[in-house]
C-alpha cells in the first residue's frame, strides 16, 4: 500500500479482455481491502485461481493453533528467543509468543526451505530480518530481502519465504486489520511527505514474476496453507499457482531496511512515537537506529520512567548498547504491560548524562490490546526479569547507582 507498481501484462482498461498469444483469455482477479473501498490490485492469472483439488485441516504446532499460557500474572516480562533453536521452514519453525486482538508477534529460525505457499488470511504479515536473507516469491513476483529489512505481505497474499543457508533469524507481526504506513505521513495526494522518516525510494518492490521452475517449486500438486479464524487448512492446486502474466496496482508485499529510517531528535528526549514505522488501528511498530541524542547541556539521553496506562510495549533488541537495560541480548524480547510502571535500571539513567549519540538497533511495538503469553513464550521466559530494578548495592540514604 506504497504507490502504485505494475509488473508483466495487463489491458489498458481493467475488467476488459486479456489474451495471451494463441487466444488464451486470461482470469483477472481483484485484490481490495476495506470492501471496494480501499486499496487494491487487479491480477491476471493463466488458470482460474479457485481451481483447487483438494483441501484438509493441518496443525502446525506452536504456530498455530496457538496455545495460550493458562496464567499470566501482571509483571515485566522478559522472552529469551536467542534460546529458541533453530529448527525447520518459515512455517514449520514458526513460534507464536505473544497474542492479542489486534498484533500477535512470534519469532522463526528457518534452517531449511520448503514447496510449500502460504496465504494468511487473519491479518497483514511483517517480517524483520534479525538476520540472513533470502527471496520472497509471491503472486506479485520475485521480492529479495536482506539483514535488516522489514518485509511486509499483505493479507491474502499467497507466497513462500526462501532463506539462504544456513538460515535466518525472523521476528513477525501479524498485524489485524491491517499495518500500514501511518497517515501522517502522506501529504493530500498520497506521495511520502518529506517530513515523513523514509521516502519512497527507500522501499523494495517485487522485481520480476516468478516462473515456474521445475527445480526450484517442484512437479504439481502444490500446496498452500492458507490462516482464517487462527486455524490452517492445506489447499492442493494441479497448477502453479503464481502462474501470473501480470498485474497493477497498490497492493503488493515491500522491503525496508531499517537503516533507511531517519530518526528525529530533539533538544530534549522526544517520546518513542517519533520512531513510528508501521500502524495498525490499535497498534505501532517502531524502529530505534543508531543517532544523536538529546542535545540540551542538562538532558538525560536515558529514557524515563513511564507509567503506560492504555498500551502494553514490548521491544525486541537486535544489536548494539541498550542504555537503559541490563540482563538484555540480542533477540531478547521485552514485554512492559499496562499498568506497570517501566523505567530505566538503577545507574543507566544518571549514566546517561553527558550521553551525544547511542548504538541501539531495535524493533518496538505498542499495542492497546493486552498482550497474554503463549506456552512457547513461557518456555523462553526469564522468570527475575520484573525483579531487575531492585538495586543489588544499596546506599545509606536511599539506592546508589552502579
Amino acid at each position: 500500500m506504497l504507490h502504485r507498481h505494475a509488473l508483466g501484462d495487463f489491458p489498458r482498461k481493467p475488467h476488459t479482455a486479456l489474451r495471451e498469444a494463441g487466444g488464451r483469455l486470461l482470469m483477472e482477479q481483484m485484490i481490495t481491502r476495506e470492501g471496494f473501498h480501499g486499496p487494491y490490485s487487479i491480477l491476471y492469472h493463466r488458470l482460474p485461481p479457485m481451481q483447487e483439488s483438494g483441501v484438509e485441516s493441518i496443525t502446525l504446532p506452536g504456530f498455530a493453533p496457538v496455545e495460550p499460557a493458562a496464567e499470566q500474572p501482571l509483571r515485566r516480562r522478559h522472552i529469551r528467543t536467542q534460546n529458541l533453536p533453530p529448527a525447520g521452514d518459515y512455517l514449520t519453525g514458526r513460534r507464536t509468543l505473544l497474542i492479542s486482538a489486534s498484533l500477535d508477534v512470534g519469532v522463526a529460525k528457518p534452517v531449511e526451505n520448503t514447496r510449500t505457499f502460504f496465504c494468511n488470511g487473519d491479518g497483514d504479515e511483517l517480517w524483520f530480518v534479525k538476520s540472513g536473507g533470502g527471496v520472497l516469491e509471491s503472486v506479485f513476483g520475485r521480492l529479495p530481502f536482506r539483514e535488516h529489512d522489514y518485509v511486509l505481505v499483505p493479507k491474502g497474499t499467497f507466497y513462500r519465504l526462501t532463506v539462504t543457508p544456513p538460515g535466518a533469524t525472523l521476528l513477525c507481526f501479524e498485524g489485524r486489520p491491517e499495518i500500514k504506513i501511518p497517515s501522517e505521513y502522506r501529504n493530500a495526494w498520497g506521495q511520502l511527505s518529506d517530513y515523513a522518516p523514509y521516502s519512497h525510494r527507500d522501499f523494495g518492490l517485487p522485481t520480476e514474476l516468478v516462473a515456474y521452475d521445475a527445480a526450484a517449486h517442484g512437479p504439481p500438486p502444490f500446496a498452500v496453507v492458507m490462516k482464517r479464524g487462527g486455524a490452517l487448512t492445506r489447499h492442493t492446486f494441479e497448477h502453479f499457482p503464481l502462474d501470473i502474466a501480470g498485474w497493477d496496482g497498490a497492493v503488493y508485499p515491500v522491503t525496508f531496511n531499517i537503516h533507511d529510517y531517519q530518526p528525529k531528535t530533539g533538544l530534549v528526549h522526544l517520546p518513542p512515537t517519533i520512531h513510528t514505522t508501521f500502524a495498525g488501528t490499535r497498534f505501532v511498530i517502531c524502529s530505534f537506529v543508531p543517532r544523536i541524542v538529546d542535545y540540551h547541556p542538562q538532558a538525560i539521553p536515558c529514557p524515563y520512567a513511564h507509567a503506560s496506562v492504555d498500551m502494553d510495549e514490548i521491544l525486541f533488541y537486535v544489536a548494539g548498547n541498550f542504555t537503559s537495560r541490563r540482563g538484555i541480548d540480542s533477540e531478547s524480547i521485552s514485554l512492559h504491560p499496562a499498568g506497570v510502571t517501566h523505567g530505566p535500571h538503577p545507574g543507566t539513567y544518571e549514566q546517561s548524562i553527558g550521553t551525544q549519540r547511542t548504538s541501539e538497533l531495535a524493533v518496538m511495538a505498542d499495542c492497546y490490546d493486552p498482550w497474554r503469553l503463549t506456552a512457547e513464550a513461557l518456555r523462553l521466559e526469564d522468570p527475575d526479569y520484573h525483579l531487575t530494578w531492585l538495586d543489588p548495592k544499596p546506599a545509606a540514604g536511599g539506592w546508589r547507582p552502579e
